[in-house]
């Protein structure tokens, strides 16, 4: 019984390994830990881009006036700067509409299979990515004074992050420019782990309701 056991599970581990290879290898990964990494991290952007789209229904879904559903609402409070029509509510709408389809558009931007057979797609996109970063970054600086009750501390890593989102950014096209290609992945993976952070962050406030 044992025996049979073990042979059910050595035949289940190696057909995992093997689908796992083929995938890694059909994605574009020559090493097993970038494949495992990649998709940690990729699939985590996919998620909260499909979690966080209908905030792009912003009056109805996002500051929908009396409704309170958790995880699906701005924070308790927020929205009485995010419907004011002034600085608060630009920025808030300019930070959504930037930063969600920008995390769908990351997605294909990290497959290297993409990037090494549709190098115009990768180019492209690349451009938009750091547009849209960009004015993810400035709408959320916009918004920052009132987000989470304008605590200091949360303002305080927002300004931080975002200076180092620009100068990520800004090291990433200036490699680009000088075709040092490893430098400006290297950069642009550095940058996207920053842009998530405040994703991390905003997960230890759990009651949005």
């Amino acid at each position: 019984m044992i025996t049979m056991a073990t042979s059910i599970y050595s035949r289940a581990s190696t057909a995992v390994t093997s689908f796992r290879r083929k995938l890694q290898h059909f994605v574009g990964f020559q090493k097993g830990y970038n494949f495992v990494l990649w998709l940690f991290f990729t699939f985590a952007l996919l998620g909260f881009a499909l979690r966080h789209t209908p905030y792009l229904n912003y009056y109805g879904i996002f500051c929908r006036q009396g409704y309170l559903k958790a995880n699906s609402h701005a924070a308790p409070g927020e929205c009485y700067y995010f419907l004011n029509r002034a600085r608060e509510q630009v920025g808030m709408m300019i930070h959504l509409f930037a930063i969600i389809p920008c995390c769908f558009l990351v997605f294909f931007q990290f497959v290297p299979y993409i990037r090494q057979r549709f190098i115009l797609f990768h180019r492209a996109n690349g451009y938009i990515i750091i547009l849209l970063t960009s004015l993810a970054v400035a709408g959320g600086l916009m918004a920052s004074r009132r987000s989470f009750g304008g605590d200091p501390v949360f303002q305080a890593s927002n300004i931080l992050l975002s200076s180092l989102v620009v100068v990520g950014l800004a090291l990433a096209i200036i490699n680009i420019k000088k075709l040092q290609i490893e430098q400006h992945r290297a950069w642009m993976l550095r940058t996207w782990f920053w842009v998530s952070r405040p994703k991390t962050e905003k997960s230890k406030f759990p009651m949005r309701s």
